[in-house]
């Protein structure tokens, strides 16, 4: 177990510190992918020019103001309720690791660099020199944040970080990355809820934008999609949480003379097949399988088909209907596994219409899910998520848009379940029920590291916190009369 430990250590400081490379060394590196990686190491230029900009036109008194800054999901994917997933592996990526000063150097000449090309080389030294002579190069923040895999509704307060001024804003545009998670965890406990869990295999590693998003997706999709099997081998290695699992695919089929020989060479060799059907034509092929179910029925083979194409809900009714014809109806043998499906909705249709024909979806169909899952509508829109100056010093302040989807509720909040309602509230104010967002980092120390257990964690969490989700959000009256007192500041103004 120490060995174990010191080689967690050491992995951490060789894969996650910024390395010992000055930046003037660094531009004879040609080898793009080494440039990425060590420029993503780089914790103080990973912000971006908006925030280095606001950092530069502030005020110098301004600058060391204790500000606080509030993250909301304005929106959800299904209209009522988000799934928060993602919260941990952000703090953990941009906190964990103190600042160093080859790093700050590096960062110095990077921006001088900027000004020597007219490019905006806004950058302020002196704010992160006293991050490392101070603070051991650890950021002087304090987080609060709901614990991920708690359900929230849409407008709710999910974050609050406090600090000194722009350290406490520098890093928007990273916190603001737990809306793909968060989509991903979303969508999945929609889709379970309706249709119930285990009936899902995810296939969208061809879909992912790249490893790391899909990894994150399988991740999430874990949490309350209670996802068993992908078909992505690095997941399954990384995670230790899902199995692997596959079907036969087009250009297997294709590389023989016949579909026949295709089918009878892949039951031959696994005991355990899904025969894809709509290399030429669905519904021909559908009842090839079904006599080829009759062949190898007396056997240990277990044979299932894979619908991919063409109009999926005829071809399963069809399908259920072929196999009832002739007696096969053992939900151990007789999946059909139903794939390429572009909505939630559609989902929802082919459930329903099997149900109306005669038959229990739960037992026979399987849905192989891929781009529906970790690409489609996965952006920032989808949950509106914003993260807004709520408090500066003692003096509450936030954006009151003319849009009510957009305002920023003023204050250092949290949300708090009581018996009648989930309250947002002030942090300081007293407590008469359970606050959904607690402490996660204070000046140096993470309280709760994203381990693999915290996987497990957050499954409980759904559960634990989706039974509040049908209580009204309110405000309490301390959060109204300080919004009225803000909101008449900024028009007396």
């Amino acid at each position: 177990m120490t060995a174990t430990i010191n080689f967690e250590r050491e992995y951490k400081q060789k894969h996650f510190a910024f390395p010992e490379i000055n930046f003037q060394d660094f531009e004879e590196i040609q080898d793009l992918r080494i440039r990425k990686d060590i420029a993503k190491k780089n914790k103080i230029v990973s912000t971006d020019t908006y925030n280095r900009t606001m950092t530069h036109l502030k005020w110098e008194e301004k600058k060391n103001t204790m500000e606080t800054y509030t993250m909301t999901l304005r929106k959800s994917p299904n209209g009522l309720y988000n799934v928060v997933y993602g919260i941990k592996k952000i703090i953990d990526d941009i906190l964990l690791m103190p600042i160093t000063q080859n790093e700050l150097d590096f960062a110095r000449d990077f921006y001088a660099n900027q000004k020597n090309a007219w490019g905006n080389s806004y950058f302020d030294k002196a704010m992160w020199q006293k991050v490392i002579d101070e603070n051991n190069g650890f950021l002087p923040l304090s987080v609060r944040a709901v614990e991920d895999g708690t359900v929230m509704k849409a407008g709710e307060p999910i974050m609050s970080i406090s600090g000194p001024a722009e350290l406490a804003a520098v890093f928007e545009p990273l916190f603001l990355r737990v809306f793909y998670q968060t989509i991903v965890a979303t969508d999945i406990h929609e889709i379970v809820s309706f249709i119930w869990e285990g009936r899902i295999v995810e296939f969208g590693k061809r879909a992912a934008i790249n490893e790391e998003a899909h990894i994150d997706a399988i991740e999430a999709l874990y949490v309350w999609g209670w996802l068993k099997f992908t078909s992505n081998d690095t997941a399954v290695l990384a995670l230790s949480k899902v199995l692997s699992a596959g079907t036969t695919a087009h250009r297997y089929l294709a590389a023989y003379d016949t579909e026949d020989e295709a089918f009878d060479n892949a039951i031959e060799k696994m005991d355990r097949v899904a025969l894809l059907v709509d290399l030429v034509d669905s519904i021909r092929w559908i009842d090839k399988i079904i006599e080829l179910k009759k062949k190898y029925r007396f056997t240990n083979k277990v044979i299932n088909m894979r619908l991919d194409s063409w109009d999926l809900l005829e071809q399963a009714i069809y399908a259920l209907k072929q196999q009832k014809e002739n007696g096969f109806l053992d939900p151990n043998k007789d999946k059909i596994v139903i794939a390429d499906i572009s909505s939630k909705e559609k989902i929802f249709e082919i459930e329903t219409k099997i149900r109306e024909t005669g038959f229990d979806p739960e037992k026979f169909i399987v849905y192989g899910l891929g781009g529906l899952l970790v690409t489609k509508n996965k952006t920032r829109d989808e949950v509106s998520a914003g993260y807004k100056l709520t408090k500066e010093w003692e003096i509450y302040t936030g954006k009151l848009s003319n849009d009510p989807i957009k305002e920023a509720i003023p204050g250092d909040l949290n949300v708090e379940i009581r018996t009648d309602a989930r309250y947002i509230v002030q942090d300081r104010t007293m407590k008469f029920g359970e606050r959904l967002l607690k402490p996660i980092y204070e000046k140096w120390e993470i309280f709760d590291k994203n381990i693999v257990a915290n996987i497990e964690k957050a499954r409980t969490r759904v559960n634990e916190t989706m039974k509040y989700i049908n209580l009204a959000t309110k405000r309490d009256e301390e959060t109204n009369r300080i919004r009225e007192e803000v909101k008449a500041r900024f028009m007396r103004a």
